[in-house]
């Protein structure tokens, strides 16, 4: 009885570890055919079970502990006719963008998930080259094929850039682009076209000692972010002529 109750449990933790590990999306390893909608579900799930509570019917302390969760939502995107507000005659916005939240878009491209709140030390979905994200926002066709993603973090330390920029210098051909943003680079990989970003400053940084004293200091950080479009996607917006996410890979020849 023992030997199964020692079984039962070294399954069960087996499978726990598989569970934690598939939460956490490897880039390197990432292709169209990841299932977005997928590693969202229980995610949304969980954000509308917690904002459909009534905060008056808990303690502080329960409503508190539920505001540590990460929160995420679902939206739609499609082609709106831009009017001569961008330079094509269609755009690519979320429909419930302020700009075109009262128009009928054109046609449904597909859907979007985005992380809206997150804790930057405990949450983790990303991972490249053993540097974590905890926020990262992907966008499916109707198809349910990843279109792109984007991914940020806030490092204390230089290391977490650089890894991720030499992962991308080994991996990925750099392009020129109509962009002279120092901190912007643009890169071409094999299924992927890559836009990095860094933005080095101080932050301040506080802290309380165990008598509840606050002391605060200035600290070092840099401001990560990531973005990879799938080929196929970048070259149907550039066909089109869409002004979307990405656009700046097709506005000059590549």
């Amino acid at each position: 009885m023992k030997n199964k109750i020692y079984l039962i449990i070294a399954l069960f933790l087996l499978t726990s570890c598989h569970s934690q590990d598939s939460k956490i999306v490897d880039l390197a390893k990432i292709s169209n055919d990841f299932d977005v909608s997928e590693f969202y579900m229980n995610k949304i799930k969980k954000t509308n079970e917690i904002i459909s509570k009534d905060p008056k019917s808990m303690d502080k302390k329960e409503a508190l502990n539920l505001l540590d969760n990460a929160f995420f939502v679902k939206d739609t995107l499609g082609y709106y006719k831009t009017d001569g507000r961008f330079p094509t005659d269609l755009s690519l916005e979320s429909t419930n963008d302020w700009m075109v939240r009262n128009k009928k878009p054109t046609e449904i491209f597909g859907y979007g998930y985005k992380t809206v709140a997150y804790d930057p030390e405990k949450d983790q979905l990303a991972i490249l080259n053993t540097v974590a994200f905890p926020k990262m926002d992907m966008v499916e066709d109707r198809k349910g094929n990843l279109m792109y993603l984007e991914v940020e973090k806030t490092s204390k330390n230089d290391a977490d850039f650089n890894k991720i920029k030499d992962y991308i210098s080994k991996n990925c051909k750099k392009l020129a682009v109509d962009d002279n943003d120092p901190n912007a680079s643009y890169w071409e990989g094999k299924a992927f076209y890559y836009y990095l970003f860094k933005d080095d400053h101080k932050e301040e940084e506080i802290s309380f000692d165990s008598q509840g004293n606050k002391t605060s200091r200035s600290v070092d950080v840099t401001e990560i972010k990531l973005s990879m479009f799938e080929r196929s996607y970048i070259k149907k917006m550039e066909e089109l002529g869409i002004y979307s996410a990405g656009y700046r890979f097709w506005k000059k020849s590549l």
